[in-house]
């Protein structure tokens, strides 16, 4: 574990003394000064160094000193993603951990001893969050964060918000594919999907085989959930089954796959996703051309089967570290409108808009009849509220533009996957009311 370390000139001693502690525990220790007892500095700009390095990852705890640790905790908790506690005995550095998952603790210097704050940290380091009914107050905190309560059209929005159900990713099998919840555990996902207070599930399959429909059925109704879309990008990832794929014959597997894919979401008025299994064009430029000219005429051919069964198609913009094919928004709509099929509707993805879009905002604006479904997740494909995006300013851009279709959560299931689906939960819920 990296621990960043900060200190005014009056909690230089103490600051010594916790990074003797930490070096002497085997722990990485990031020390941000100040380096000396004898010349004045400012707290705050202390404060600032190790909030950032814990809000950012770099490193995954903080502890900072000042005279009695109150400016430093009141400084630090200015920065989005700190959770700084102030703590001069063990019991409040339980609690602060166990309620509050806070990951940086402010001492004084002139009220805590070196053999106190050891014990202090003893207690802090060993002691986990708690997660259950922590979650959702936390997440408020994280949502004050986003929100511009100088927004005039927040009373405009408090009725539009309640018609835009929310969704998390799962999926039956297990896959390459990281961010997915409870891959291989369907049950155990469904149920808690239910319980964090989720509307639907999206299912990613390797093939439609990966679910029985009836036993689906029974499952989705026992947790009161719906199927809001499949999707598809297994079938590439494990079987080759690509939509870029040179091999004529592949690209025709690929046609049959999709088909029996919009089959079953018939029976749950679900969509499918073109995400992932569009591929990757390889090769010389004319090359690429051809295959992508072989993508467009099977996507097309799909989406008129997808009418006609009355399925939604959904074509999602993907990084262009994952494939060279539909990178931004701007080429979904393109693509979508060189098809010209009205079930064929666009998916951003707040991970791949926040590396591709230069504004996500107005990227959704220009794309508001396109739009049929959304991703999120954060910059760090976490659960939303474990990154820098701004999600409060994205709701209410897609309240501007009039949408009402799901907001699904793919994600990382991290740290594990009951905690990713609770902290998601509690983070949109926590948004939504607000």
């Amino acid at each position: 574990m990296k621990i960043a370390l900060g200190a005014d000139q009056v909690g230089y001693s103490l600051k010594q003394a916790i990074r003797n502690y930490f070096v002497s525990r085997n722990f990485e220790v990031v020390d941000f000064g100040t380096d000396s007892p004898d010349r004045a500095v400012d707290y705050p700009d202390f404060a600032r160094e190790v909030a950032l390095a814990v809000s950012s990852g770099e490193c995954e705890r903080g502890v900072l000193v000042c005279g009695t640790g109150v400016g430093m905790t009141i400084a630090a908790n200015k920065f989005p993603g700190a959770r700084a506690a102030w703590c001069n005995d063990l019991y409040i550095a339980q609690q602060c951990r166990i309620h509050n998952n806070a990951n940086i603790l402010c001492m004084g210097g002139l009220v805590t001893t070196p053999r106190l704050a050891e014990a202090i940290l003893d207690e802090w380091m060993e002691t986990p969050f708690e997660y259950g009914r922590h979650v959702p107050r936390l997440a408020k905190l994280d949502v004050e964060f986003q929100i511009d309560h100088t927004d005039q059209k927040e009373q405009k929005f408090a009725e539009a918000v309640k018609n835009i159900p929310l969704g998390v990713a799962i999926s039956p099998r297990k896959s390459v594919f990281g961010p997915l919840m409870f891959a291989g555990e369907l049950e155990e996902g469904l149920q808690s999907a239910s319980q964090a207070g989720f509307n639907a599930v999206e299912l990613s399959l390797r093939c439609p085989d990966d679910v029985q429909e009836g036993v689906l059925a029974g499952l989705l109704k026992q947790n009161n959930l719906s199927l809001s879309a499949i999707a598809t990008g297994q079938s590439c990832l494990h079987d080759r089954l690509c939509l870029c794929s040179p091999d004529a014959s592949l690209r025709e597997q690929t046609v049959e796959r999709l088909k029996r894919h919009i089959d079953l979401a018939a029976s749950f008025s679900a969509r499918v996703i073109l995400g992932g299994i569009r591929g990757k064009m390889v090769s010389s430029r004319d090359e690429q051309l051809a295959q992508r000219a072989g993508a467009v005429a099977a996507m097309k051919e799909c989406a008129a089967y997808a009418g006609e069964k009355g399925v939604g198609l959904l074509l999602e913009p993907i990084n262009r570290y994952e494939t060279n094919f539909i990178n931004t928004v701007q080429e979904g709509m393109d693509l979508i409108d060189e098809i010209g099929e009205s079930s064929l509707k666009l998916l951003p993805d707040t991970f791949h808009m926040n590396i591709e879009e230069e504004d996500i905002a107005l990227a959704l604006r220009r794309a508001k009849h396109h739009v049929g479904y959304v991703h999120f997740a954060d910059s760090n494909r976490m659960v939303p509220g474990k990154g820098h995006i701004n999600f409060a300013r994205i709701l209410g851009t897609l309240l501007e533009i009039g949408y009402t279709g799901y907001v699904t959560v793919e994600a990382l299931p991290l740290p594990t996957d009951r905690e990713a689906v609770q902290m998601a939960s509690g983070f949109l819920r926590s948004l939504w009311s607000r």
